[in-house]
């Protein structure tokens, strides 16, 4: 008889909310041991593991995010009628924390977290309402070489967890309202055109620039966004015929950084992409999305935001970036095919041997072997522990070559 079979008459099965996941025995162990190694990679790079809370004052979240980011967070009110919520991302957190309990450093903070995140979004499309994410901030420096260290970081985060065939997409959030701003747009076409780009709407981009007095070079660029896309080549094709300042200054950093990452020795997995279209309000320098042939969605994201830290009080610059746990989880299952539970040793006795059955099963799990020992006499175990000592059964002589040497021997010593 099944559970649902033994459900009392009138009783319904009760479901679980859209757009979140259980992990069962297996895949949750595998996922919690991908974060492990990211935290691992990151603990190697001098990042200190820190903690933040699941919930913030509605306030403390509001200052970090934009409107729509605050629209998809799950919203209550404490006792006290204070408005509290879910984080969607935990950069805010560390930047709070950073204000209030470490603005004395010393800096550069390497700091770093893993944690889970949730966020009010229909579950459409794939999307995961409550979600793992790791992530690394970098509190105080100023400098490309620290854009550097951060990308570089995700891709050794990523390889250290089994995440193959990465690409690193390198972009740069003031290049594209550069291009405008040396266009000479007024307010008006220029918010116009940038939301037809974080549309990929080329139509609308062109439409909007008719009537301006765009500059043909500041017009090619701009229509041919979503090609911009290369090797360090793509910098000096890009520079050509432009006349603003700020664009030159953001690749003239693109190319410092493409250096720095070769110095990393990670280039061969950099694509520049001068079209890219992150949140110009949040990011202020270089940003970087990482994928993978094994996932339609971004692996991990990050970059420049020298603005969050001064709306806590301390003006401080940081980059950073974020890996999404479940995403590279799934990347690995697509690519390794599903894998098999942990093996789990199983102890058996006979009637006159239960001490001696929990006495081998505590030695074992001191050798580091999962094992889990029966709880009534007469089983059939891969170890079977009599009076007389304890023997692999034909059950367990399978699992006997997959364990340490010390392990078999320790069996073979009780007989």
């Amino acid at each position: 008889m099944t559970g649902l079979d033994a459900l009392p008459p009138g009783a319904t099965v009760r479901g679980r909310a859209d757009g979140f996941n259980d992990y069962l025995v297996g895949p949750a162990a595998r996922r919690r041991l991908l974060a492990d190694r990211f935290i691992e990679t990151f603990e190697a790079w001098g990042y200190g593991f820190m903690v933040t809370p699941l919930i913030e004052p509605l306030d403390t979240i509001a200052a970090g995010v934009g409107g729509a980011q605050q629209s998809a967070l799950f919203r209550f009110m404490d006792s006290d009628g204070a408005l509290l919520a879910l984080v969607g991302e935990r950069t805010v957190s560390v930047a709070r924390v950073v204000a209030t309990q470490l603005h004395d450093g010393p800096f550069p903070l390497r700091l770093c977290y893993a944690g889970s995140v949730l966020r009010n979004q229909a579950p459409n499309a794939g999307r995961r309402r409550e979600s793992l994410q790791a992530g690394c901030e970098l509190v105080g420096a100023g400098g490309l070489a620290a854009d550097a260290e951060c990308i570089a970081l995700a891709a050794a985060a990523l390889e250290r967890g089994g995440v193959e065939h990465i690409q690193v997409d390198v972009g740069h959030a003031d290049f594209i309202p550069g291009l405008l701003d040396s266009a000479g747009l007024e307010a008006a076409a220029r918010e116009e055109v940038l939301a037809a780009l974080a549309r990929r709407d080329l139509v609308a981009v062109e439409a909007a620039l008719e009537g301006t007095d765009a500059a043909d070079a500041e017009r090619r660029l701009l229509l041919a966004f979503p090609t911009l896309r290369g090797g360090r080549e793509i910098l000096d094709t890009a520079a050509g015929g432009l006349r603003g300042e700020r664009p030159h200054r953001a690749l003239q950093e693109l190319a410092q950084l493409w250096d720095l990452l070769d110095a990393h020795a990670i280039t061969d997995r950099v694509h520049l992409d001068l079209g890219a279209v992150r949140d110009w309000d949040y990011y202020t320098g270089p940003t970087f999305e990482v994928f993978s042939v094994d996932s339609g969605f971004a692996l991990g994201s990050g970059g420049r935001y020298d603005t969050l830290l001064s709306r806590f009080g301390t003006p401080l610059p940081a980059t950073g970036f974020v890996l999404h746990v479940d995403r590279c989880h799934d990347s690995v299952v697509r690519r390794a095919g599903t894998q098999t539970t942990p093996v789990v040793l199983h102890v058996s006795w006979e009637s006159d041997a239960h001490e001696e059955a929990l006495e081998l099963a505590r030695a074992l799990r001191h050798q580091g072997v999962a094992c889990a020992c029966d709880l009534v006499a007469g089983g059939d175990g891969d170890v079977r522990v009599t009076a007389s000592g304890a023997r692999w059964s034909d059950r367990g002589q399978d699992e006997q070559g997959s364990v340490d040497a010390a392990v078999a021997a320790l069996v073979a010593g009780t007989s």
